[in-house]
């Protein structure tokens, strides 16, 4: 059995509801991801009785304070119509970017993380029209 954290939602939808939320801790309970992560099932607040989403936290070092807590990744809304495999891929996924996320916190080039996943979009598209490239088939990036 995994260390994933399963909120106990109100299960305003029915029966229905509570066996959704029984087959989502089923599948998430027999998942290890490693790295002191978990798996979270919860409800979204925003809506009630609210849909139920999967998140993943991880206990990791924050790249600003450098100080040790709860790191959390984006949200994944999930259907009941979706397969089990889908909802494991759902996981999956989450997983790939949080640690996408991290790393992209964590490389730096000469001091300045390049990569980093807060960077203002409009600053990206500005960086975007500088390419560098060998191949003279893309010189229209250059522009």
């Amino acid at each position: 059995m995994s260390d994933n954290i399963n909120a106990i939602p109100p299960f305003v939808g029915g029966e229905s509801d509570l066996a959704f939320y029984q087959r989502l801790t089923d599948l998430v309970d027999e998942i290890d991801l490693g790295m002191d992560c978990t798996v979270v099932i919860d409800r979204d607040a925003e809506n009630e009785p609210g849909r139920f989403y999967f998140q993943i936290r991880c206990w990791r070092m924050d790249v600003i304070t450098k100080e040790m807590g709860w790191g959390y990744g984006g949200k994944a809304y999930l259907s009941p119509h979706a397969t089990d495999s889908e909802l494991l891929q759902t996981v999956f996924g989450l997983y790939k970017s949080y640690w996408e996320h991290e790393a992209r916190e964590n490389f730096q080039w000469q001091g300045v993380r390049i990569y980093g996943p807060h960077i203002d979009a409009r600053e990206l598209l500005k960086a975007g029209r500088h390419v560098d490239v060998r191949s003279a088939q893309h010189v229209e990036d250059r522009a």
